[in-house]
């Protein structure tokens, strides 16, 4: 159980840490771009839409993933 609590929080620090890379470094892009390309309404997704999406996988399905592979991990190594 402890292993898995651990195994959750590393792999929450490491969404948290995605989160803040796209949100700074991959965003503005998507943003600018998207922008630019609406004036020939052929902007395709929004970039909201797809920062949801790394939200939702980055602090949502992360730590689930860190959950059940610290009890893996556990029991592979001892």
């Amino acid at each position: 159980m402890i292993a898995g609590i651990m195994g959750a929080l590393v792999f929450a620090a490491i969404g948290l840490a995605e989160v803040a890379l796209v949100n700074r470094s991959v965003y503005s892009s998507l943003r600018w771009r998207y922008e630019k390309a609406k004036t020939t309404q052929s902007q395709g997704i929004r970039p909201s839409t797809i920062m949801a999406l790394v939200k939702f996988q980055s602090l949502v399905l992360l730590p689930v993933v860190g959950f059940i592979v610290g009890d893996r991990m556990k029991s592979l190594f001892g």
